[in-house]
């Protein structure tokens, strides 16, 4: 596997947002000692969201994981990398502080491994990247894992009840109980599928499913372990089934300040502007003010993990976006492809970089699930990880191969003006034109003035040597904003309680605790 030879550096607040989270959880230990007697809060006054918004804990903060209540001390010692909702209170304009009044951390699984390639719990897809916190896992690796063991996952699910794991715990224990989610299929009489995992929930009664329990239907499913499972069983011994909103769970009534972390699940075609998308049960607006971090409007794609961040109306569940950044660099290549560069079912090399299917990998024309049968212009879409792997989040036939009209997207590793070097690959551009990232002309001098180690760029309309990893770009275009524009405030109720759906990337220690916390 192909791995960025130079180091990816922080720069502004858009890259910062990326990396950073992932700093922290690298340098923070996954589970931490609290001395005995002393309440986590005392040392920990604030839990952050995706590396940015940080949010007090009081002596009144609700702590739950899965609905049961957790002391402050069990959270500080294993709470990164959950997916949690924060409700906050007094919370500020950028959705960035405010008091947490309850923090709900939520697994999506809990059971056993029933496939190990690909991963899979209680037959659901699991993706773990280098972004995904292990917490006992084998060896931290989860090549080590094995059918049966024992897992609770936690992250953000698409429509097709395939998962993108923040956080994976191993027990070598058994489990009282394992937990199911996901979205309803082939439901009839007390029977369900989740994915391709059979439910048989004879003798319990849906809760809070208004209207009634029906395909489509999102649930969480609570079932004690069952002997004798495996992967082609009925999951049995079901206690409770409670259709849930995947995203804000009893929001408050009106407008909500919010940010909101997950996959995109639906995108129209064509793509309108200003755009719109679906995460799961919320759809999100833009408008001309919306700020992009991390990517563009056109890197809106089903799968691609996002935070939307602005105004959520409860009773239409439509959320206004002042911004939408994306959680992992977005990178993307199209050049000639080889068939002996396709591995079915795993991966594809394209200009010199390995590049891994998912379960999330949008392979419209096979060929990630059959392969090429003669060379052809493919365009890879994906993302970058943390430790430089890559993931294809869509693959798409581009016709006869064209040496003279390919094209490289990601973040740059080496700047030698007028030459680039973007995931591995040498970009000259002396002789090309210069995009801003509302794609207006600008000079060379103003681009190389905002591009730094990290920023995102693309070069379009390039010829490429495959044999020294060499493109000449036609144009050259900023794919996010170098200066980051001040926080400017839409024209909407003004909220001061608010919602924060995303991934706990860490606990600050900065400020001192009042009302008896020391």
């Amino acid at each position: 596997m192909n791995t960025m030879q130079e180091p990816i550096i922080m720069r502004c607040r858009s890259l910062a947002r990326w990396l950073l989270p992932i700093a922290m959880l690298i340098a923070a230990p996954a589970l931490a000692e609290t001395p005995a007697g002393i309440d986590a809060r005392a040392a920990t006054s604030a839990v952050t969201i995706n590396g940015i918004r940080n949010f007090n804990v009081t002596s009144g903060t609700s702590i739950t994981l899965d609905g049961n209540a957790m002391s402050a001390a069990q959270f500080a010692a294993g709470g990164r990398g959950f997916n949690a909702l924060v409700r906050i209170a007094n919370i500020d304009p950028s959705t960035t502080s405010g008091d947490a009044t309850q923090i709900e951390l939520r697994n999506l699984l809990k059971g056993p491994v029933t496939s190990v390639d690909p991963l899979k719990v209680l037959n659901q897809p699991i993706t773990v990247t280098g972004d995904t916190v292990l917490v006992d896992v084998p060896g931290n690796d989860p090549g080590q894992l094995s059918v049966g063991s024992l897992l609770e996952v936690s992250g953000y699910m698409d429509t097709s009840n395939t998962i993108v794991a923040a956080r994976v715990q191993f027990h070598a224990n058994p489990l009282d109980d394992w937990k199911l989610s996901g979205y309803v299929a082939g439901l009839s009489g007390t029977t369900l599928a989740i994915g391709s995992q059979s439910v048989d929930f004879t003798g319990v009664t849906p809760l809070n499913c208004t209207p009634p329990l029906a395909n489509g239907s999102f649930v969480e499913i609570e079932a004690f372990a069952n002997a004798g499972y495996t992967a082609a069983s009925v999951l049995a011994q079901v206690f409770k089934l409670e259709c849930e909103d995947p995203n804000f769970s009893n929001p408050p009534p009106g407008t909500t300040q919010v940010s909101l972390e997950g996959l995109i699940t639906a995108v129209p075609n064509p793509l309108p502007t200003p755009a719109t998308f679906s995460m799961s049960s919320v759809d999100v607006v833009t408008t001309a003010q919306t700020e992009y971090r991390g990517g563009t409007a056109d890197d809106l794609a089903v799968g691609v993990r996002v935070e939307a961040e602005g105004f959520y109306d409860a009773a239409t569940h439509l959320l206004t976006a002042r911004e939408v950044h994306f959680t992992q660099a977005q990178v993307r290549f199209e050049a000639p492809v080889a068939p002996a560069a396709v591995t079915p079912g795993e991966s594809i090399t394209i200009m010199d970089n390995l590049v891994q299917f998912t379960a999330q990998t949008r392979d419209e024309d096979g060929i990630a699930a059959f392969g090429l049968g003669s060379t052809r212009q493919v365009e890879v879409r994906g993302l970058v990880d943390s430790e430089g792997n890559l993931f294809a989040t869509r693959i798409r036939d581009r016709g006869n191969a064209d040496i003279n009209d390919t094209r490289l997207r990601g973040p740059v590793s080496a700047i030698a003006q007028p030459e680039l070097t973007i995931l591995g690959n040498t970009v000259d551009t002396s002789s090309a034109v210069f995009r801003d990232h509302e794609n207006q002309p600008i000079s060379a001098a103003q681009f190389f003035a905002q591009v730094q180690i990290g920023t995102i760029v693309s070069a379009e309309d390039a010829t490429y040597n495959a044999a020294t990893h060499h493109l000449i770009a036609g144009t050259m275009e900023l794919e996010e904003d170098g200066i980051v524009s001040p926080t400017v405030q839409t024209e909407a109720p003004t909220a001061t309680n608010g919602l924060s759906r995303g991934t706990i990337t860490g606990f600050g220690a900065d400020k001192i605790f009042a009302n008896g916390f020391n």
